[in-house]
This record gives C-alpha cells, sequence and structure tokens, in this order.
C-alpha cells in the first residue's frame, strides 16, 4: 500500500511482497502467495526426489525466507547445490540469503557463480532481479540492477509474466508508475486470467491516489479467484483508508480467514484491529499469539502500544520493557520511540520521555503529532521556554498551521511571555479574523499584559469575540462570562456606570448564580462613585 500508513510501521519487515518468482504452474508458489507457508513447504518437499527438485530446494528454501527463517532457507539451496552441483538457482538463492543479511558482496559473488551457468536461464535472471528488488534499504542503484536483470529475463522468455510483475514492482520503487503500468498490463496482456496481475494494477492505482480503479481492480482480482487472499488484504486497506472501517474489517477478516493459520498472519489482523481502534480486541489477538509464539515481535510491540491506548500504563511499561529487550536497537521504528515516549510521560519518568520522543523525531521528522507530544512532555515538566523550541522546530521543519500558531501562542503564554503570545494569536487573526477563538487568546495575552486593567488593551478583543459569538451563547457560554466580566470591571473602573451595569448584567443573564456578577452590581448600585480598585 502506501509508505506513510501506519499499518506498514506496526508490522514493519514481517510480511514481504508475496511476489515470489518461479516457473508458471508451480503450486508451491501460488501457496506462498497466499499466505499459506505450511502448505507450501508440503509440496515442495513432495517434489524433492523428482525431475523438477533443483527448483523445489529453491521453492522451499525461498518460503523460509520470507517468514524470516534465513538458517532453515541457507539449509535447503545448499541441500539443492549437494544434490547438483550446477544448480544456478540455488546459487541464487544463497545469493538472497546474503542479501537478506545485508552482504552485498557474498551476494553478488554467488550471483556471479549462478550467472556462469544460467545467463541463459529467465527463471535464474528473474529471481537475481527479484533478490535486488527485495534486499533491505534497497537503493535506486538496487532498483535499476533488478530492472536490468528482469529484461534480460524477458529477452529470454516474451510471455514471462512474473518477470513482467516484478519489473513493475521495480520501476514503482523508482516512482516510475508509467512503466510500472506499462509492465503490469504486459502480465495481463499475457496472461489475463492473472488475479496477481490485477492486484499490481490495484496497488499502482493505490499508490497514485486513484482509489476508485484501485477498487475495481482489486476486485476484478477476486472475481478471478475468490481465494485470492492478498487481494483481500489490500482491498480491506484501501476501505480502511476511505474510512470505512466496517467494511475495512470484514473485508481484511476474510484475508485472514483464507490464509494459513500462522502468527505472521494474526499479527497482521492485530495491527489491523489496532489500526481501526479495537484495543480490546487487538489485545486478546495479540495474549492468544503470545501463548504459543511468546518472542513474535510484531504482536509483544502491539501489546505495549494496547495496553497505553487502554489506559494501562504501568502494564504498558513492563509490555514495552519486555518487548525492547527482544529486539535489535537498531531495527526499532519510529512508532517504537513515539510509544515509548508516551509510556515514559504517563509513568512519571519524563527526562526518558523526552529522550524517546527525540529519538522518534529524528526516524520520522515529518510527523507533527510528535512534536506536540514532546513540547507537552516539556510543558508539563514547566520547561516553557524548551516547548516553544519544538514548536519553532516544528514549523521550521513542516511549515505553521493555526493549530501551530495556537500551541505555540499558549507556550507563550506558559512561559510568561505575553507579548509574543499575542504575536503568535494575531498570525491566526491575520488569517482568519472570523474565527472567534483567536479573538479570545489575544485577549488574554493582552490582559496579562495589563494587569491593572488601566489600558484596556484586552477590551477590543474581548468586544470582537463578543461579537462573533452572541448568536451562540450555549455553545460560548463560558468564554461569554469571561469577555462580559472584563468590560464589566473595566467600565467599572473608568466610571462609566451604565456600560458596566450592561456587561455585568449580561453576566448574571448567562450565569443567574454568579456571585462576582451580583456583588459588583450591588457596590455600582451602592454608588455613583466607583472605587479604583476591586
Amino acid at each position: 500500500m502506501t509508505n506513510n500508513w501506519k499499518y506498514a510501521l506496526l508490522v514493519a519487515a514481517m510480511f514481504p511482497t508475496a511476489a515470489a518468482f518461479a516457473q508458471s504452474g508451480d503450486q508451491g508458489r501460488k501457496a506462498a502467495e497466499q499466505g499459506r507457508y505450511q502448505e507450501a513447504k508440503s509440496i515442495y518437499k513432495s517434489q524433492l526426489n523428482n525431475k523438477n527438485a533443483d527448483n523445489a530446494y529453491f521453492g522451499l528454501g525461498d518460503v523460509y525466507l520470507r517468514s524470516e527463517n534465513p538458517d532453515s532457507a541457507a539449509y535447503y539451496f545448499n541441500q539443492g547445490l549437494a544434490k547438483n552441483s550446477k544448480s544456478a538457482i540455488n546459487m541464487v538463492g544463497l545469493g538472497k540469503v546474503e542479501m537478506a543479511k545485508g552482504n552485498r558482496a557474498g551476494a553478488e559473488k554467488h550471483f556471479a557463480d549462478a550467472m556462469k551457468r544460467g545467463k541463459k536461464d529467465a527463471f535464474v535472471l528473474a529471481s537475481i532481479g527479484e533478490a535486488y528488488l527485495m534486499a533491505p534499504e534497497a537503493t535506486e542503484q538496487d532498483y535499476n540492477k533488478a530492472i536490468e536483470y528482469l529484461k534480460q529475463a524477458v529477452e529470454r522468455d516474451k510471455n514471462n509474466a512474473e518477470a513482467y510483475l516484478l519489473m513493475g514492482d521495480a520501476y514503482l520503487k523508482l516512482g516510475n508508475g508509467g512503466q510500472a503500468m506499462t509492465s503490469y498490463d504486459n502480465a495481463i496482456r499475457i496472461n489475463d486470467k492473472s488475479p496477481k496481475a490485477h492486484l499490481k494494477r490495484g496497488q499502482l492505482y493505490t499508490s497514485s491516489r486513484n482509489y476508485n480503479e484501485a477498487e475495481e481492480a482489486y476486485k476484478k482480482a477476486i472475481e478471478l479467484d475468490p481465494n485470492f487472499a492478498p487481494a483481500y488484504s489490500d482491498l480491506g486497506e484501501l476501505y480502511y483508508f476511505a474510512g470505512q472501517y466496517d467494511l475495512a474489517l470484514s473485508t481484511f477478516k476474510k484475508f485472514v480467514d483464507m490464509s494459513e493459520n500462522t502468527p505472521a498472519t494474526r499479527a497482521k489482523y492485530a495491527s489491523f484491529l489496532f489500526l481501526t481502534k479495537d484495543y480490546e480486541g487487538t489485545l486478546r489477538e495479540v495474549q492468544e499469539v503470545l501463548k504459543s509464539d511468546p518472542e513474535n515481535k510484531t504482536m509483544n510491540r502491539l501489546l505495549a502500544y494496547s495496553y497505553l491506548e487502554l489506559g494501562k500504563p504501568e502494564e504498558a511499561l513492563k509490555a514495552m520493557e519486555n518487548y525492547l529487550s527482544k529486539v535489535d536497537q537498531n531495527s526499532l521504528i519510529a512508532s517504537d520511540y513515539e510509544y515509548y515516549g508516551r509510556i515514559l510521560a504517563r509513568n512519571n519518568q519524563p527526562a526518558k520521555a523526552v529522550e524517546n520522543l527525540e529519538k522518534a523525531i529524528a526516524l520520522e521528522p515529518t510527523k507533527p503529532e510528535l512534536y506536540y507530544d514532546l513540547a507537552n512532555m516539556y510543558a508539563r515538566e514547566k520547561q516553557f521556554d524548551k516547548a516553544v523550541e519544538v514548536y519553532n522546530r516544528k514549523q521550521e521543519k513542516l511549515g505553521a498551521s493555526n493549530t501551530d500558531y495556537f500551541h505555540l501562542g499558549n507556550a507563550y503564554m506558559m512561559a510568561e511571555q505575553f507579548e509574543k503570545a499575542d504575536e503568535t494569536y494575531k498570525k491566526i487573526t491575520d488569517a482568519n479574523p472570523t474565527y472567534a477563538y483567536a479573538h479570545l487568546w489575544r485577549a488574554r495575552a493582552q490582559a496579562n499584559l495589563d494587569p491593572e486593567t488601566e489600558k484596556g488593551l484586552a477590551k477590543p478583543h474581548y468586544e470582537e469575540f463578543i461579537k462573533l459569538t452572541n448568536t451562540e451563547t450555549e455553545k460560548y457560554k463560558k468564554e461569554l462570562i469571561e469577555a462580559n466580566t472584563y468590560l464589566g470591571y473595566y467600565y467599572y473602573l473608568k466610571g462609566e456606570r451604565d456600560n458596566a451595569i450592561k456587561y455585568w448584567t449580561e453576566v448574571k443573564t448567562l450565569d443567574p448564580t454568579n456571585t462576582q456578577a451580583e456583588t459588583a452590581l450591588a457596590e455600582i448600585n451602592k454608588t455613583n462613585s466607583p472605587k479604583k480598585k476591586r
């Protein structure tokens, strides 16, 4: 789907694209694409002694590699080579293992060995291309290498639909949607009954925000194969984007029901429950999986996240620290630091909370909520100058909105920098002169600059607020009482008896039990010479 969706962060790299290249009619591949890895393994194991043993060992190793078992993957690739020392495809498999480990030099040595024997084999060429496509932290250079090998594959086999699909994926990674669509269309031209080809078109339409076409493509994939689980997964995600959460969840549940009942699939489902804010459901799913798979990274992550969302910070802290003890610190994602920071804040550990929120911002500097959380953390610790610095940093990085001016103005207010606060709120009234609350905030800033109400600095702003809200008195009741109280007191000090009575009477109308208004009106009625101080 898209890179900025939180779902992708939750499941991290657990679910690589089910685009394992294999020859036409490979039932093991088809099972793997459905997320039925145990079935795929069984199919490949049944083929280890037949004439397709080379491909079966490769397919079996590839399934293990995709389910994050690189040692088992390497074992089967090596077994394939033990049976046939000239097996180019299993040399590719060993290269894929090294690539997954981040050992590019080792991977390319295996690829070079494979090319000595299989440079005319479309299967070998496309598999090397896929290895570059799926490489951890793949670069533009990797995607171009993938395309180079995939082009060689289709030169060797012009009807190689799978190679065209992988080529489309590579072009999509490079941001070349036009070439990606051409590649997917070529795959459909070769095999218009391929649900995966239509799925890929749907993913491309989703990435370009053409959601109607994406929905049609996913539905076409399902029409061609009602049991094609990945189409339900992406269609469910599409409905999530559209805010149709019930439909999203029911569609995604079909994906889960059709896929193999594995911790990986259930982790994906738990992530989806979390996104739809079913935190109780997430917790139940997580706890059930952890009974049989206590080391599951995604489930341990979601356990901590869910406890926090359910208002259980102590349980959240215990779960988060357990999760952090199980994972390589280099594999942590921005949301891990974000949630850890929020959890620490709820457990009265502000210094560590700030440290982790800063780490989250370093990893995801374009997420505005992180700046707000960090600034609020500083504000709670009465470090208002630091809160101001965070808001300014956010504006420099992401630009400023009225929401940002509101938060920054409030930070200046708490820091008692009232002139700065008023200057900031003024940016809102300049851009949106009929936004009533901004006039209220300016009034409060000006009132603090004139604590004795001698100059009446807040007067024009309170008057403007009243003018903008007097037709919705119930909605703004509390704030209107504040504005009329200020004006009543201001006119009382100025000796303008009628105006003072007018505003205090309005306070009394808004709140008949208001003792301050009663006292003020009684005092005014006692004398025509108001006191200078209340």
